[in-house]
């Protein structure tokens, strides 16, 4: 396969001015095709009746609903509260530990203890790069081969 300068093989490369600028007129091309959508959108929803429920609840005679005025807000406070509470939720959960942390290394009876295996098979583990188990009927590794470095 010939190489294609054209393609961008690390995109990170590039500067950031060209990235946001090649980002922007990608939007813009989003745009456009949403707005090549929207007149069949609009005819499907005119064919589902949602237009007239749209006038039927909110519009007609320019008049506001009083149920209205009274429900979103509760609505969106209900929301804002019900997403504060998860968040915090979320918070208390996980704040307890630190899951970045290093892990503590498995020492060679651990391994060999897991694997139900010698130790010499968990050492060859440990010590070696590429290691070939052996197993056994019982679905346990009885031997190994150390295999050398590729490179």
């Amino acid at each position: 396969m010939k190489f294609d300068s054209r393609l961008i093989r690390k995109p990170m490369k590039q500067p950031r001015l060209q990235r946001a600028a090649w980002g922007f007129v990608t939007l813009g091309f989003w745009m456009v095709y949403v707005y090549l959508w929207t007149p069949l959108v609009t005819l499907l929803l005119w064919l589902l009746g949602i237009r007239t429920a749209f006038f039927e609840l909110y519009v007609r005679e320019h008049a506001i609903e009083p149920f209205l005025l009274f429900s979103l807000p509760l609505l969106a406070l209900a929301c804002a509260l019900l997403l504060i509470s998860w968040a915090e939720y979320n918070r208390l959960r996980f704040s307890r530990a630190d899951r970045r942390s290093q892990p503590r290394s498995a020492t060679l009876p651990d391994v060999a203890e897991a694997l139900g295996t010698p130790p010499a098979v968990a050492r060859a583990l440990v010590l070696g790069k590429v290691t070939v188990l052996h197993m056994g009927e019982d679905a346990r590794p009885h031997g190994f081969t150390s295999l050398a470095d590729p490179a």
